[in-house]
């Protein structure tokens, strides 16, 4: 009988040898095989961590597990029988990270339509919904402000910083309003116009302040378009003839033209991250992620998936990028990885569409995904197969995720809300 039946086949009372370790450093123990029963869990195995760990004072030590790759759910025999490369002799090594307590619904938020965009800074929650409005949102769930100012469904928005904040549109346009924070009201100062068909994402860089800020879009025709992010008043002076027209008497504000645009994706551009100064990600429909050094104004490198892409996102923590697709899974990609390959890893657990990805944006290992499956779900980028949790809720395909404020994941989707979790990460 091979080695591997003989563990399947085995009496309860079966061994496995096991290595514990962890990053952690206060909370490592000595590097030492143990025998431990195949039918332990991770409550078990938290127990013998605690045994070992009594100088530790404090409140009752829980973690999660890492097993090859995914984390232990039930009894170590099941998640070993998975695999075909582990036998009897095998040391199975078992890595323990902090375990934070499952994220909690705070409130949901009804629209008129579709809410296809969302953005969160500090206390405040842009939206963008297919009835064409932006909408300003507490995290408590207190509407402030509708803003209808495209004519067509808001596909994107994003903040400039607290007082200034940007909406892509189906209608061809991005507008970028400034609120006033004292009499909540809000002035539509920009309208920036060159793209030909309907503009899916913005992406800021956040590198700069005042004039040196600057944003980039994409859209159904195509390319990419860089804009500058001071907003620009209609007594100004056109700055190299390009950044701003003189306002025609249509009460819009100042019609701004690109900075700069890009073209070489040949399906619709989805979606964009900025990987530092100077250097834009940008997914395709075209089965493609291209990377663009923004100075020289060319193409740098390029990402090949076997799908369509629908978003990315880039953490300045671990310099590495994820991207969502139509093949229902994430893909984890280090852009600057010179040998091997360039994909680190795929994470499978959504059975629809993965339409958004979002890094925590403080924590390394930590990010959620929304798929059309109506799922939100929490992963730790080393478990692959395994999220952390699952944030239900949404009735209809979920269109979008945030997570800029560590403290909050937003969602929006097609059965109208928006909805905001606590995370519960510290």
């Amino acid at each position: 009988m091979p080695e591997k039946a003989k563990i399947l086949d085995s009496a309860p009372d079966q061994e496995f040898q096991i290595k514990l370790c962890t990053k952690l450093e206060s909370l490592s123990v000595a590097d030492t095989t143990f025998n431990v029963p195949s039918s332990i869990n991770s409550s078990g195995l938290n127990t013998l961590v605690q045994g070992l760990l009594e100088h530790v004072e404090g409140k009752s030590l829980e973690f999660e597990w890492l097993c090859l790759g995914e984390l232990l759910r039930g009894k170590l025999a099941e998640h070993v029988s998975k695999r075909n490369d582990i036998t009897a002799e095998t040391v199975i090594e078992l890595e323990y990270i902090e375990k934070n307590l499952p994220p909690e619904p705070q409130i949901s938020a009804n629209h008129d339509d579709w809410v296809s965009s969302v953005a969160v800074l500090d206390n405040l929650v842009l939206t963008g919904c297919y009835d064409n409005t932006v909408n300003l949102w507490t995290l408590e769930g207190q509407k402030t402000l509708v803003i209808p100012s495209h004519s067509g469904p808001v596909k994107a928005v994003a903040w400039l910083d607290s007082e200034t904040f940007v909406s892509a549109s189906h209608d061809q346009t991005v507008n970028m309003f400034q609120w006033n924070k004292e009499t909540n009201s809000v002035e539509g100062v920009n309208t920036c116009r060159g793209h030909e068909r309907s503009v899916e994402c913005v992406a800021v860089w956040g590198g700069g302040e005042g004039s040196n800020r600057v944003f980039a879009t994409g859209s159904f025709d195509n390319t990419v378009k860089l804009w500058g992010g001071r907003l620009v008043g209609e007594e100004q002076v056109p700055e190299g003839g390009s950044q701003a027209k003189k306002a025609k008497p249509t009460g819009r504000g100042v019609t701004r033209t690109p900075i700069q645009t890009l073209g070489g994706h040949k399906e619709a551009v989805s979606g964009l991250a900025w990987l530092g100064e100077g250097d834009l990600a940008s997914a395709s429909w075209d089965h493609t992620i291209k990377i663009w050094d923004m100075e020289m104004g060319g193409l740098k490198t390029e990402l090949v998936g076997n799908k369509a892409f629908f978003s990315i996102s880039y953490s300045n923590l671990n310099r590495t990028l994820l991207a969502s697709s139509a093949d229902r899974s994430v893909r984890l990609y280090d852009p600057r990885s010179q040998e091997g390959s360039l994909v680190k890893a795929v994470f499978t657990s959504h059975v629809g569409w993965v339409s958004s990805v979002s890094w925590a944006p403080e924590m390394e290992h930590l990010f959620v995904s929304a798929s059309h499956d109506q799922l939100v779900k929490m992963w730790d980028d080393r478990s692959y197969k395994t999220p952390l949790y699952e944030l239900t809720g949404h009735s209809e395909k979920v269109l979008c995720s945030d997570w800029s404020n560590q403290a909050f994941i937003a969602s929006g989707g097609a059965d109208n809300h928006l909805k905001i979790f606590k995370s519960n990460v510290s």
